[in-house]
């Protein structure tokens, strides 16, 4: 999927994608608008879940991001905080 489709389904579910193309077991993975700021290049935020783990996890990538680079990203991020119903609460 090239750059630019991802551009137009920008917050839209892209786990179906990510599934087919490259394995990943999400329930859902949201990428957000590009946000520009005063200094530094623009980013999208990521958002995913897995779907043997309820809770959120994000990363921000640059906003000219690739499917690819996407997922390369989603398999390779070290979890930090999680926000999400907690082990006790399942």
């Amino acid at each position: 999927m090239p750059a630019n489709t991802v551009a137009r389904r920008s917050s839209a579910n892209l786990a179906p994608t990510m599934r087919k193309q490259y394995a990943l077991t999400l329930r859902e993975c949201r990428l957000s608008l590009p946000v520009e700021r005063p200094w530094g290049a623009p980013y999208r935020m990521v958002e995913w879940v897995m779907k043997n783990d309820q809770r959120v996890q994000c990363c921000v990538l640059p906003a000219d991001c690739t499917p690819s680079q996407i997922a390369d990203a989603l398999k390779s991020h070290v979890p930090g905080r999680r926000y999400g119903p907690s082990d006790d609460e399942e």
